[in-house]
Protein backbone atom coordinates (compact mmCIF):
# COMPACT_ATOMS: atom_id res chain seq x y z
CA UNK A 1 0.00 0.00 0.00
CA UNK A 2 1.31 3.44 -0.93
CA UNK A 3 1.11 6.44 1.36
CA UNK A 4 -0.22 9.68 -0.03
CA UNK A 5 -0.30 13.39 0.67
CA UNK A 6 3.32 13.99 1.67
CA UNK A 7 6.28 14.67 -0.59
CA UNK A 8 9.35 12.49 -0.22
CA UNK A 9 12.77 14.00 0.36
CA UNK A 10 16.14 12.72 -0.79
CA UNK A 11 19.66 12.95 0.68
CA UNK A 12 22.34 11.84 -1.79
CA UNK A 13 25.68 10.41 -0.83
CA UNK A 14 28.13 13.29 -0.47
CA UNK A 15 25.38 15.81 0.19
CA UNK A 16 24.90 17.63 3.51
CA UNK A 17 22.88 15.49 5.90
CA UNK A 18 23.96 12.12 4.53
CA UNK A 19 24.70 10.03 7.68
CA UNK A 20 28.48 9.58 7.79
CA UNK A 21 28.13 6.19 9.51
CA UNK A 22 26.71 4.79 6.25
CA UNK A 23 30.04 5.49 4.57
CA UNK A 24 31.50 2.60 6.56
CA UNK A 25 29.40 0.13 4.58
CA UNK A 26 31.00 -1.82 1.76
CA UNK A 27 28.12 -0.63 -0.43
CA UNK A 28 26.83 2.67 0.93
CA UNK A 29 23.39 3.68 -0.36
CA UNK A 30 23.63 6.10 -3.26
CA UNK A 31 20.88 8.07 -1.56
CA UNK A 32 18.34 7.89 1.22
CA UNK A 33 14.75 8.61 0.24
CA UNK A 34 12.52 9.53 3.12
CA UNK A 35 9.34 10.82 4.65
CA UNK A 36 8.84 12.51 7.99
CA UNK A 37 11.49 14.36 9.96
CA UNK A 38 14.43 14.86 7.59
CA UNK A 39 16.48 16.55 10.32
CA UNK A 40 16.25 13.42 12.44
CA UNK A 41 18.27 11.52 9.82
CA UNK A 42 20.50 14.41 8.85
CA UNK A 43 21.53 15.02 12.45
CA UNK A 44 21.63 11.43 13.68
CA UNK A 45 24.92 10.73 15.46
CA UNK A 46 26.09 7.14 15.82
CA UNK A 47 25.88 7.09 19.61
CA UNK A 48 22.32 8.42 19.60
CA UNK A 49 20.68 5.39 17.98
CA UNK A 50 20.06 1.72 18.79
CA UNK A 51 18.64 -0.82 16.35
CA UNK A 52 16.14 -3.33 17.77
CA UNK A 53 15.14 -6.33 15.65
CA UNK A 54 13.79 -9.83 16.07
CA UNK A 55 11.34 -12.51 15.05
CA UNK A 56 8.23 -11.80 13.04
CA UNK A 57 6.44 -14.62 14.88
CA UNK A 58 7.51 -13.57 18.32
CA UNK A 59 6.31 -14.91 21.65
CA UNK A 60 4.20 -12.70 23.91
CA UNK A 61 7.15 -12.45 26.29
CA UNK A 62 9.54 -11.28 23.56
CA UNK A 63 7.04 -8.71 22.27
CA UNK A 64 6.66 -7.29 25.77
CA UNK A 65 10.43 -7.18 26.27
CA UNK A 66 11.00 -5.44 22.92
CA UNK A 67 8.33 -2.85 23.59
CA UNK A 68 9.58 -2.16 27.12
CA UNK A 69 13.20 -1.99 26.02
CA UNK A 70 12.43 0.48 23.24
CA UNK A 71 10.22 2.56 25.52
CA UNK A 72 12.97 2.92 28.11
CA UNK A 73 15.62 3.66 25.49
CA UNK A 74 13.43 6.34 23.92
CA UNK A 75 12.77 7.86 27.34
CA UNK A 76 16.55 8.04 27.81
CA UNK A 77 16.91 10.04 24.58
CA UNK A 78 17.92 7.20 22.27
CA UNK A 79 16.53 7.02 18.72
CA UNK A 80 15.15 3.52 18.12
CA UNK A 81 15.78 2.12 14.63
CA UNK A 82 13.93 -0.87 13.21
CA UNK A 83 12.26 -2.17 10.08
CA UNK A 84 8.50 -2.12 10.85
CA UNK A 85 8.22 -5.87 10.20
CA UNK A 86 5.52 -7.74 12.07
CA UNK A 87 6.52 -8.93 15.52
CA UNK A 88 9.57 -7.51 17.29
CA UNK A 89 10.25 -4.66 14.85
CA UNK A 90 6.73 -3.27 15.18
CA UNK A 91 6.82 -3.73 18.97
CA UNK A 92 10.07 -1.74 19.13
CA UNK A 93 8.57 1.16 17.17
CA UNK A 94 5.46 1.14 19.37
CA UNK A 95 7.57 1.13 22.51
CA UNK A 96 9.63 4.09 21.33
CA UNK A 97 6.47 6.05 20.53
CA UNK A 98 4.97 5.12 23.91
CA UNK A 99 8.14 6.41 25.57
CA UNK A 100 7.62 9.79 23.96
CA UNK A 101 10.76 9.37 21.89
CA UNK A 102 11.82 9.28 18.27
CA UNK A 103 12.00 6.28 15.99
CA UNK A 104 13.28 5.57 12.48
CA UNK A 105 12.04 2.79 10.25
CA UNK A 106 14.08 1.52 7.31
CA UNK A 107 11.88 -0.04 4.64
CA UNK A 108 12.68 -2.57 1.93
CA UNK A 109 10.60 -0.71 -0.65
CA UNK A 110 10.17 2.98 -1.30
CA UNK A 111 9.48 5.14 1.77
CA UNK A 112 5.94 5.77 0.58
CA UNK A 113 5.14 2.07 0.19
CA UNK A 114 3.61 0.79 3.44
CA UNK A 115 4.93 -2.70 4.07
CA UNK A 116 3.54 -4.73 5.67
CA UNK A 117 0.19 -3.17 4.77
CA UNK A 118 -1.42 -4.22 8.04
CA UNK A 119 0.94 -1.86 9.89
CA UNK A 120 -0.45 1.23 8.14
CA UNK A 121 -1.54 2.76 11.45
CA UNK A 122 1.94 2.32 12.94
CA UNK A 123 3.41 3.77 9.72
CA UNK A 124 1.36 6.93 10.17
CA UNK A 125 2.38 7.21 13.82
CA UNK A 126 6.05 6.96 12.91
CA UNK A 127 5.54 9.47 10.10
CA UNK A 128 4.04 11.97 12.56
CA UNK A 129 6.98 12.00 14.98
CA UNK A 130 9.89 10.16 13.39
CA UNK A 131 11.32 9.30 10.00
CA UNK A 132 10.82 6.61 7.36
CA UNK A 133 13.75 5.97 5.02
CA UNK A 134 14.86 3.64 2.27
CA UNK A 135 17.55 3.42 -0.37
CA UNK A 136 14.76 2.56 -2.81
CA UNK A 137 13.03 5.42 -4.62
CA UNK A 138 9.39 6.32 -4.01
CA UNK A 139 6.69 3.95 -5.27
CA UNK A 140 9.12 1.04 -5.67
CA UNK A 141 7.72 -2.19 -4.27
CA UNK A 142 9.96 -4.34 -2.05
CA UNK A 143 11.45 -7.56 -3.40
CA UNK A 144 12.79 -10.53 -1.40
CA UNK A 145 16.36 -9.33 -1.93
CA UNK A 146 15.65 -5.83 -0.69
CA UNK A 147 15.20 -6.89 2.92
CA UNK A 148 18.72 -8.26 3.54
CA UNK A 149 20.00 -5.11 1.82
CA UNK A 150 18.03 -2.79 4.10
CA UNK A 151 19.32 -4.69 7.16
CA UNK A 152 22.82 -3.34 6.55
CA UNK A 153 21.44 0.20 6.75
CA UNK A 154 19.72 -0.51 10.06
CA UNK A 155 22.96 -1.94 11.46
CA UNK A 156 25.07 0.96 10.19
CA UNK A 157 22.87 3.75 11.56
CA UNK A 158 23.23 2.65 15.19
CA UNK A 159 25.92 2.23 17.80
CA UNK A 160 24.37 -1.09 18.83
CA UNK A 161 22.03 -3.70 17.39
CA UNK A 162 19.89 -5.61 19.90
CA UNK A 163 18.21 -8.85 18.82
CA UNK A 164 15.10 -9.84 20.77
CA UNK A 165 14.26 -13.46 19.92
CA UNK A 166 15.47 -14.79 16.59
CA UNK A 167 15.84 -18.17 14.96
CA UNK A 168 18.82 -19.58 13.07
CA UNK A 169 19.02 -18.49 10.30
CA UNK A 170 16.93 -15.31 10.14
CA UNK A 171 16.92 -11.74 8.88
CA UNK A 172 17.63 -10.51 12.38
CA UNK A 173 20.81 -12.56 12.46
CA UNK A 174 21.82 -10.95 9.15
CA UNK A 175 21.43 -7.55 10.79
CA UNK A 176 23.55 -8.68 13.75
CA UNK A 177 26.24 -9.98 11.39
CA UNK A 178 26.27 -6.69 9.50
CA UNK A 179 26.69 -4.84 12.80
CA UNK A 180 29.59 -7.08 13.83
CA UNK A 181 31.24 -6.56 10.44
CA UNK A 182 31.03 -2.81 11.05
CA UNK A 183 32.61 -3.11 14.49
CA UNK A 184 29.37 -2.11 16.20
CA UNK A 185 28.12 -3.47 19.52
CA UNK A 186 25.68 -6.39 19.33
CA UNK A 187 23.37 -7.41 22.16
CA UNK A 188 20.79 -10.14 22.57
CA UNK A 189 17.97 -10.92 24.94
CA UNK A 190 18.28 -14.50 26.22
CA UNK A 191 15.47 -16.95 25.56
CA UNK A 192 14.41 -20.47 26.43
CA UNK A 193 17.11 -22.93 25.42
CA UNK A 194 14.42 -25.25 24.01
CA UNK A 195 12.75 -22.54 21.90
CA UNK A 196 13.60 -22.53 18.18
CA UNK A 197 12.82 -18.81 18.03
CA UNK A 198 15.50 -18.11 20.65
CA UNK A 199 18.25 -20.21 19.07
CA UNK A 200 19.75 -17.21 17.29
CA UNK A 201 19.80 -14.89 20.30
CA UNK A 202 21.20 -17.58 22.58
CA UNK A 203 23.87 -18.33 19.98
CA UNK A 204 24.84 -14.65 19.83
CA UNK A 205 25.28 -14.55 23.60
CA UNK A 206 27.31 -17.78 23.56
CA UNK A 207 29.62 -16.15 21.02
CA UNK A 208 30.23 -12.94 22.92
CA UNK A 209 27.24 -10.66 22.30
CA UNK A 210 26.19 -8.44 25.19
CA UNK A 211 23.50 -10.02 27.33
CA UNK A 212 20.59 -7.57 27.37
CA UNK A 213 18.14 -7.65 30.28
CA UNK A 214 16.88 -4.12 29.81
CA UNK A 215 17.72 -0.61 28.70
CA UNK A 216 20.40 -0.18 31.37
CA UNK A 217 22.52 -2.94 29.77
CA UNK A 218 22.27 -1.20 26.39
CA UNK A 219 23.09 2.24 27.80
CA UNK A 220 26.07 0.81 29.69
CA UNK A 221 27.35 -0.69 26.43
CA UNK A 222 27.09 2.43 24.29
CA UNK A 223 27.72 5.15 26.95
CA UNK A 224 28.44 7.84 27.67
CA UNK A 225 28.44 7.43 31.43
CA UNK A 226 25.77 9.59 33.01
CA UNK A 227 23.12 9.19 30.31
CA UNK A 228 19.69 9.16 31.88
CA UNK A 229 18.44 5.68 32.67
CA UNK A 230 14.68 5.92 32.56
CA UNK A 231 13.14 2.56 33.39
CA UNK A 232 9.41 2.37 33.99
CA UNK A 233 8.22 0.97 37.31
CA UNK A 234 4.74 -0.28 37.99
CA UNK A 235 2.46 0.26 40.97
CA UNK A 236 2.88 -1.54 44.28
CA UNK A 237 1.42 -5.01 44.74
CA UNK A 238 -0.21 -6.51 47.80
CA UNK A 239 1.38 -9.79 48.96
CA UNK A 240 -1.13 -12.10 47.25
CA UNK A 241 -0.77 -10.37 43.89
CA UNK A 242 3.01 -10.22 44.26
CA UNK A 243 2.99 -14.01 44.84
CA UNK A 244 0.91 -14.44 41.68
CA UNK A 245 3.43 -12.37 39.74
CA UNK A 246 6.22 -14.54 41.15
CA UNK A 247 4.45 -17.58 39.71
CA UNK A 248 4.04 -15.93 36.31
CA UNK A 249 7.75 -15.12 36.27
CA UNK A 250 8.46 -18.79 36.94
CA UNK A 251 6.37 -19.87 33.96
CA UNK A 252 2.74 -20.05 35.07
CA UNK A 253 1.15 -18.97 31.80
CA UNK A 254 -2.49 -19.94 32.38
CA UNK A 255 -5.06 -19.58 35.16
CA UNK A 256 -4.84 -23.31 35.88
CA UNK A 257 -1.05 -23.18 36.12
CA UNK A 258 -1.20 -20.11 38.35
CA UNK A 259 -3.79 -21.74 40.61
CA UNK A 260 -1.56 -24.79 41.05
CA UNK A 261 1.63 -22.76 41.56
CA UNK A 262 0.23 -20.17 43.96
CA UNK A 263 -2.39 -22.26 45.76
CA UNK A 264 -5.30 -20.22 44.43
CA UNK A 265 -8.81 -21.18 43.40
CA UNK A 266 -9.62 -21.07 39.69
CA UNK A 267 -11.60 -17.83 39.93
CA UNK A 268 -8.95 -16.22 42.13
CA UNK A 269 -6.26 -17.12 39.61
CA UNK A 270 -8.26 -15.60 36.73
CA UNK A 271 -8.82 -12.40 38.72
CA UNK A 272 -5.13 -12.21 39.60
CA UNK A 273 -4.06 -12.57 35.96
CA UNK A 274 -6.58 -9.94 34.88
CA UNK A 275 -5.31 -7.52 37.52
CA UNK A 276 -1.68 -8.14 36.54
CA UNK A 277 -2.57 -7.35 32.92
CA UNK A 278 -4.43 -4.18 33.88
CA UNK A 279 -1.47 -3.05 35.98
CA UNK A 280 0.92 -3.69 33.08
CA UNK A 281 2.90 -6.55 34.64
CA UNK A 282 1.62 -9.25 32.28
CA UNK A 283 0.32 -9.63 28.76
CA UNK A 284 -1.82 -12.36 27.19
CA UNK A 285 -1.20 -13.63 23.66
CA UNK A 286 -4.06 -14.52 21.23
CA UNK A 287 -4.09 -18.08 22.63
CA UNK A 288 -4.66 -16.74 26.14
CA UNK A 289 -1.23 -17.61 27.52
CA UNK A 290 0.20 -14.95 29.81
CA UNK A 291 3.79 -13.71 29.83
CA UNK A 292 5.64 -11.23 32.03
CA UNK A 293 6.18 -7.77 30.58
CA UNK A 294 9.28 -5.64 31.09
CA UNK A 295 7.56 -3.38 33.63
CA UNK A 296 9.61 -3.33 36.81
CA UNK A 297 8.33 -3.70 40.32
CA UNK A 298 8.70 -0.57 42.47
Amino acid sequence: MAASGTACWRIGRGEPGYPPQLEQLERPPAALHGLGDRTLIAGLALGEAVTVVGSRRASAHALAVAEGLARDLAAAGIVVVSGMALGIDAAAHRGALAGGGRTVTVLGGGPDVIYPARERRLYRQILASGAIVSERPPKERPTPGSFPARNRIMAALSAMTVVVEAALPSGSMITATEALDLGREVGAVPGLVTARNAAGTNDLIANGAKLVRGAADVLDAIGPVGRTRAAACGPGLEPALAAALDAVELGAATADALAAAAGLGGREAMVALTRLELLGYARADPAGRVARTALRRP
